[in-house]
């Protein structure tokens, strides 16, 4: 059985698209999931299955590849167990731990009223690596100009991996965060050079008030020139930004997804002390959008 969940939304039809196949008895050749995905042509196709070192397994697969994790998609399964009654409450949370290709994550579903409420996900502690990349270039992959790319000593270029390194880069506002046309060939070879898995750009001008900051991301690389709301690069920035002082350690709240018009929100759940980023967690709300039922002669 297959669903569309839209992650990181309490609202249907926005947030980030996401399509599980609930497959415990992993009947899907490996064939058979990339010719899933390219059907379903969403950022991410999710495959849970039986695990041996976890409580359940979940591969991930974008239209272009097979990718080790995906904080939305990880997110998405588990709201959809929950909401299915494959996981029940446990009190007002339940633990739970997940296998991926990228090691094993722990997770957490908040109930509220016997139903789910919210889904968190731990990620990796974080890792931050400067680099040295040309203004003037970086602007010209971007489509901006070059004084519109905000980054300065205190807030410098950086490579923030929680899980899944990216390059934040630091935008003036979120007008011209939602107004660049990036070079996606270009996006695409620096990645490669860096050894990243996306540019996320994020500006301090946020929609909502309250919010942190509003990010935009960009992974051609992984087969989606531009992802509706990211977890685990929104997760790298929250712990980026308590870790130079420009947000508190607790819950920020990131906004992402204004630009597709499938705008969305994650908590960021930061814990610190005068030693550095302790824990990070990301997570929040999710809508079960279709089901739907594959012939079975394509299984055959």
């Amino acid at each position: 059985m297959l669903y569309q969940v839209d992650a990181f939304t309490d609202k249907p039809f926005l947030g980030n698209p996401t399509a599980v196949a609930i497959d415990f008895e992993e009947q899907f050749s490996i064939e058979q999931r990339e010719s899933i995905t390219r059907e379903m042509n969403l950022p991410i196709t999710a495959f849970i299955s039986k695990s041996l070192k976890a409580d359940l397994k979940i591969e991930f697969f974008t239209p272009k590849k097979e990718v080790p994790i995906s904080g939305h998609a990880t997110i998405a399964c588990l709201w959809l167990l929950a909401e299915l009654g494959k996981i029940v409450p446990e009190n007002s949370k339940t633990s739970m731990k997940i296998e991926t290709k990228q090691g094993i994550f722990p997770v957490e579903i908040k109930w509220k009223n016997n139903s789910v409420d919210k889904v968190y996900m731990t990620q990796k502690k974080p890792k931050f690596r400067e680099v040295e990349i040309n203004k003037q270039k970086l602007a010209d992959i971007l489509g901006i100009r070059t004084d519109k790319i905000e980054t300065n000593d205190k807030l410098p270029l950086i490579i923030a991996d929680t899980g899944s390194p990216k390059l934040l880069v630091l935008i003036s506002s979120k007008e011209m965060t939602d107004a660049l046309v990036p070079k996606f060939d270009e996006v695409e070879r620096l990645c490669r050079r860096l050894k990243v898995t996306g540019l996320h750009l994020y500006t301090f001008d946020t929609y909502l008030d309250g919010s942190t900051c509003y990010s935009r991301q960009f992974e051609p690389i992984r087969g989606a020139p531009e992802t509706a709301v990211s977890g685990m690069a929104n997760g790298a920035l929250g712990a980026y930004l308590v870790s130079k002082g420009f947000a508190q350690p607790g819950t920020l709240i990131i906004e992402q997804g204004e630009s597709m018009e499938r705008s969305g929100k994650i908590e960021v759940k930061i814990k610190a002390t005068n030693d550095g980023i302790k824990s990070v967690k990301i997570g929040g709300k999710a809508r079960v959008i279709f089901k739907f039922e594959l012939n079975e002669d394509l299984l055959k």
